[in-house]
Order: C-alpha cells, then structure tokens, then sequence
C-alpha cells in the first residue's frame, strides 16, 4: 500500500479555510452593505414623517348616534400640542360649558361638560387649524353626534292639563296626569303617592299615567318616582323625581281683588240664611249681638259677584276693622256704634243709592246687597287714600293635634263636622246647614278659630234699658284651633288695636291662616 505524504493531506485542508474566511469576510461586507442601506432609507423615513402634518383624532365617530349625554370628549394628537393653544381652537356647538384638560402628557386632552349634555341633541365639534408645538400644522377637524334620550317625566298636569309644580294645591277628586317624554315600559317603573304604590292607568302608547285622586283624604300629596326604571328600548331613568302637592278644596267662583280688604255686616238671623257670598271670605267673625242672634263680619281680599245681605255693625265690627285695615260696609249703625267710631275713627260705607240695592228675593230688613263690582267702586270711589293691605295667608303646617271630627260651639248653637275627603269643616247652626246661595253648595271651612274672651253687656241709653255685647278684641286670651280634622289649644293675641290678630299653640308654634275661609266664633 502506497502511504501519502503528510504535506499532501494538509494542503487541501488550507485550501478550505481560506475559502471560509473569504467567505466571511464577504457576508460581513454585504452585512455592512445592508445597514448602510437600512440607516439610509431610515433617514429617509423619519425625514418623510417630519413633513406630514399633526394628526388629530376624536373618541367618537363622525355621525355618531344614540351617544350618552354623560360622554366626554377626548382628542388625541400625534405631536404635542400647547394647552392654550387647543383652547382657542376647540368649540362645541350648541355652547356647553365645559372643562379641557390634559389627560396623557399634552398629546392627549379630554373634555368635559359641566352638567349631562342635552338629550336627543345633535351636537357639533369643531376645531380650528393651528399649530403644534414644534411649529407642525395640526390641520383641524369637525364631528357631529347625536345624544341619546334620556327617559324621564317632562311634567305632571291635573285638571284641563294645568301644570303641577311644587307648591301646587289640585281640588280633592282631580285626576293627576304623569307626561313621560318616551313610550316607558310600566312594569319597571317604581311610582309611589304619599310613599305607597300608585295605581296607574297607562295611555296606549305608554307616554302618560293617569292616578285618580278620588276618595283620598285632603292635605299634602308627595308623589315620587325612583330610578331603574326603563323606556321601552332599553334607555334607563336616571336620578329620582318628587313632586309636593296637596288636595285642598278651592273656591272657584268669579271675584274681583280688592286693594284692600272690604269688611261687610251679614245677619245671622232665621231670614238672612242662606247668605250670597261668604265661600269667597278670607275671614269671616260671627259674635252674639242681641235676643241670642249671632251676627257677622266678613272680610273679603276679592269680592264675589253678590254678598248680603247686609245689616248693621256693632262695637267689635269696628274693632275688627280696626285690625285689618279696611273699609267697613253697612246698612247704618245705632247712635252708640256712631259715638263709638268718632272716638277712634273707622273708615265705613253705608246704604247709597247706585252702590246697595233691595231685592225682593228676601224678606225686609235682610234684603239689602251689594255687588263685587260695587264694593270696588265704592272702595276706589269715596276711599282710594286707604293704603293697601293684604289679609295674611300661608297654609300651616302643625302638629301635635289630636282628633276634632266633631267640634260644638254652645254659645252660637253651632256644629262643625269635618269633611277628610274635601279636608274643610260645614257648619250647622240651630240644626241648619249652612250653605252659600249662590253657589247652592254646603259652606266649606278650611280652618276654625274659636276665641274665648272678655264680654260686658253696654247700657245703649235709649231709655229703655237695652244693652249690647261689647267683646275685647285687644287683650288676648285662649283660643281653640281646628283644622284638617285635628284641634289644637293656643293663644290669640293683637300686638296692638290695628294689626292683624295673631294665633300661636301652647308649643309655641306660630299659627298661619290657610288660604280659603277662615272662620272665627268670637266667645266669652
């Protein structure tokens, strides 16, 4: 066998690692020639992207619809862009105040309204072109979206769809309407009166409720809705609505407003009942005047089409003009009421001829009247110089009453038996219920006063030893309070002799007249 020299086998094994390092030599030179290539158009790149403006995008789409009214904005640049710079350019119309902060460095600010934004709005954002901070044109943008709907009730009306707002009084018996602004899914609404379930009655297309006030008792009427309630495609209540109302009676018939109060002598006599007129009374004073016959004043702020009839005053009609300020109308007056009046001088209108008429509907002397329209003309005719006054009302709020569904007034042969449903007390007198004449309707009663005081019977001097009932309207005493079913124990005072009589409860609480007749029994 033929041996190989060693130099022969090591040749070709230099050989291939010269070919080897050529090799790489030759790989790290087209390396080179790549990164060089890379760096290069890199450069290109980044100087290309220099050129371009500053992009700017919006949260929402351009178009958007049914987009919740608590949204906020939120505008995104490609480069920073200067605060007040952004301020100047943004808008949003309609105007909506609003916050623009920065959220993400200044590259990326968010907007935000400072209340929900209007529901069912289409609403536009508009920015100005300007200028980034390294000088870049930010060429601007504009958006339009539409705002969802927002289920909620848009107002609640009672009768011949007269709004209820806080504050409002309806009559007992008037159906109250609950208007939604979208057709709602009932069953997921939570309508409470007083804090109890309310029992609706849904129109066809679920836009409206109606609740039925009949046989509810009179007083405050609180009605609520709570939030989680939906419409019918799926849009949620938010927030809660209440509403504070009440069902009180009111006098609805015609009046003409007085600027000041007229008032007027009505007998209480067999003949004079019915009388015309005493619903409409702010007040109304009844007193013993002679043989055991009651006789009252009245004291209207706005006078009906017809009041009488009318008779004579006495010694506490003048007082009680005294205190409130007005004009006093009467038939005439005896000898010791005119002295009485010199003494400390009442403004008072008697019988004339153009103003006061006799009817043949009643029997003489109870058939003297008058007209709303002439206790005006009497008022601005012969005494417009009487400043204006105005007879004090605000509906009380009292408590710690206890039960007076029945309340007797010896003294007067009289009975006041309270009504919840309508919330006033009707008068009976020698076993007659009252009524007024002309409306043909019992006399309602919001509030019952009865004054307890002191009486003196005064020798008139006509010889024949007859004597009237004088009673103190000034020193104050005890008085009962009925109102709203309930009776309460308290004071009367009269801070002097021509101010209003004031009423406070042994609490102390301090006694307000409801709007509606008020009426006093004067007692000794």
């Amino acid at each position: 066998m033929q041996e190989t020299e060693p130099w022969a086998v090591a040749a070709p094994a230099r050989r291939r690692s010269r070919r080897r390092r050529r090799l790489a030599i030759r790989g790290w030179i087209a390396l080179g020639a790549l990164v060089a290539v890379a760096l290069t158009a890199g450069g290109g790149v980044l100087a290309y992207e220099n050129t371009l403006p500053t992009s700017v995008g919006l949260n929402l789409k351009n178009g958007d619809k049914d987009v919740p009214v608590y949204s906020h904005l939120v505008l995104t640049f490609s480069r920073p862009v200067a605060p007040s710079t952004l301020g100047s350019a943004f808008s949003i119309v309609p105007a909506t105040d609003g916050t623009l902060t920065a959220r993400s460095g200044q590259t990326q600010y968010e907007w935000a309204p400072s209340k929900p934004l209007d529901d069912l709005t289409s609403y536009t954002v508009t920015l100005t072109p300007m200028t980034d901070q390294s000088q870049h044109r930010v060429p601007g943008g504009r958006w339009t979206f539409t705002t969802n709907i927002v289920p909620r009730i848009s107002s609640v009306t009672g009768a011949a769809g007269a709004a209820l707002t806080d504050g409002s009084e309806i009559d007992p018996g008037t159906p109250i309407t609950i208007n939604f602004n979208d057709a709602m899914q009932p069953t997921t609404l939570t309508i409470a009166v007083g804090g109890k379930p309310a029992n609706l009655k849904w129109a066809a297309d679920n836009r409206s409720a109606t609740l039925s006030t009949q046989g509810m008792s009179s007083g405050p009427l609180v009605l609520s809705m709570g939030p989680g309630g939906v419409d019918q495609t799926g849009h949620r209540v938010v927030g809660m609505f209440t509403l504070k109302t009440g069902l009180y009676y009111h006098d609805r018939e015609h009046t003409t407003a007085l600027k000041y109060p007229a008032l007027i002598q009505v007998p209480n006599d067999y003949y004079a009942r019915d009388q015309n007129g005493l619903q409409a009374a702010d007040m109304v004073f009844e007193y013993l005047a002679e043989g055991g016959i009651t006789r009252c004043t009245a004291i209207f702020q706005n006078v009906p089409d017809l009041i009488g009839p009318m008779r004579s005053s006495r010694f506490i009609s003048l007082k009680i003009a005294r205190h409130y300020d007005g004009l006093l109308f009467q038939s005439g007056e005896s000898q010791a009421t005119a002295s009485a009046a010199a003494a400390d001088p009442v403004p008072q209108f008697f019988d004339t001829i153009g103003y006061t008429y006799r009817t043949n509907a009643r029997y003489a002397p109870d058939n003297l009247m008058i007209s709303g329209e002439n206790v005006r003309a009497a008022e601005q005719n012969y005494f417009s110089g009487i400043p204006a006054f105005t007879v004090p009302k605000a509906r009380p709020d009292l408590s710690g009453g206890s039960g007076a569904g029945t309340v007797t007034v010896d003294e007067h042969y009289s009975v006041y038996s309270y009504d919840p449903i309508m919330g006033t007390y009707q008068k009976t007198e020698e076993g007659h219920a009252y009524q007024d004449a002309s409306l043909h309707q019992p006399l309602r009663i919001e509030m019952l006063i009865v004054i307890h005081t002191s009486e003196q019977l005064v020798n008139v001097g006509d010889g024949h030893g007859a004597h009237i009932h004088d009673f103190d309207l000034d020193s104050g005493g005890a008085v009962g309070i009925y109102y709203k079913g309930l009776g309460y124990s308290g004071t009367w005072s009269a801070p002097n002799g021509h101010g209003p009589l004031t009423f406070k409860l042994d609490s102390g609480q301090v006694v307000t007249l409801p709007p509606g007749l008020v009426w006093i029994d004067v007692t000794a």
